[in-house]
């Protein structure tokens, strides 16, 4: 494993060929796209991004990601860096907003230590799920929920989604061709809040594998439909078994990242209570950062 020294001195060597780094927050809408991290097929969120930063900076840039988000999943934050010789201007968030696609929204871009790493200076990250009971006919909300066809036991859903807290082997709960060294994480908390038909599954960790969210709310809809006993997720977690033994893999449209901590890991609650605005991620200075970038 790289140590902390080389690692500095890899970004200090990197920073001096390339220029100062430079932070963007930003949100999307995942459905039209590819996931996060680059594809061939160049719909990638970070392939949007390299080609409008590309265009007005008039040169190519790479742009690395927090999180590698499936094809589907959306995010209310997201955090990206890159770097670039050319000087800096409050317009690039008006120009990289102009340039990439309307389901990508750009709500800070701004100069950042060139020692800061949106991976490996993560402390966490926290995800919803959202589950609907019954169908939903809401055309602002069916995009962005799994449809279970039955009333949820919550009772049983919130028992069975506490095992999950804490450091165990997710290997049952990663896909199969996940390249991580090591299938254990730590899971700080997970918080399972209804309001009428919808459920809203929160989970803080801090690190997670491929599909790993989505395999862990595929298990516990299993269990509470019936499919799969109570007590599964704890045996899965303690006996270290195989991905075959737990549920489907969610859906990808019922996913969003909520926020990528940097500081201190916030409480699931102090998140859903600031999601009751409307935002998981406080945006309330961002339309400063608007205003000042049309000024000039």
């Amino acid at each position: 494993m790289m140590g902390s020294q080389e690692r500095i001195k890899i970004q200090e060597d990197i920073a001096r060929k390339e220029g100062p780094s430079y932070r963007i927050d930003l949100s999307y809408v995942g459905t039209p796209f590819n996931g996060f991290q680059s594809q061939l097929s160049k719909n990638a969120i970070q392939d949007h991004l390299e080609k409008a930063l590309g265009t007005f900076l008039n040169h190519e840039v790479r742009v690395r990601g927090a999180s590698r988000t499936d094809s589907g999943v959306h995010a209310h934050h997201q955090v990206a860096l890159f770097r670039t010789k050319v000087p800096y201007s409050p317009r690039w968030l008006l120009s990289l907003n102009a340039l990439t696609p309307p389901e990508i929204g750009i709500q800070k871009l701004s100069p950042v230590d060139q020692l800061f790493d949106p991976i490996f200076d993560s402390k966490g990250k926290a995800y919803r799920y959202r589950l609907w009971q019954g169908r939903c006919f809401n055309p602002f909300t069916q995009d962005f929920v799994w449809p279970i066809h039955q009333e949820i036991d919550l009772d049983l859903l919130v028992k069975e989604a506490s095992a999950f807290a804490g450091l165990h082997d997710f290997k049952a709960f990663c896909n199969k061709d996940s390249d991580a060294k090591t299938t254990t994480r730590r899971i700080f908390e997970v918080v399972c809040d209804q309001r009428g038909p919808m459920i809203d599954i929160w989970i803080t960790g801090e690190g997670f594998l491929k599909q790993m969210v989505r395999i862990m709310v595929g298990t516990l809809v299993a269990v509470v439909q019936g499919h799969l006993p109570p007590g599964t997720i704890n045996k899965l977690l303690t006996e270290g078994l195989e991905r075959k033994l737990a549920g489907m893999t969610a859906p990808a449209k019922g996913l969003a990242l909520v926020e990528v901590f940097y500081n201190e890991i916030k409480p699931l609650n102090n998140i859903i209570q600031g999601s009751e605005s409307g935002f998981c991620f406080p945006y309330y200075d961002n339309h400063l950062d608007t205003l000042a970038a049309g000024q000039k």
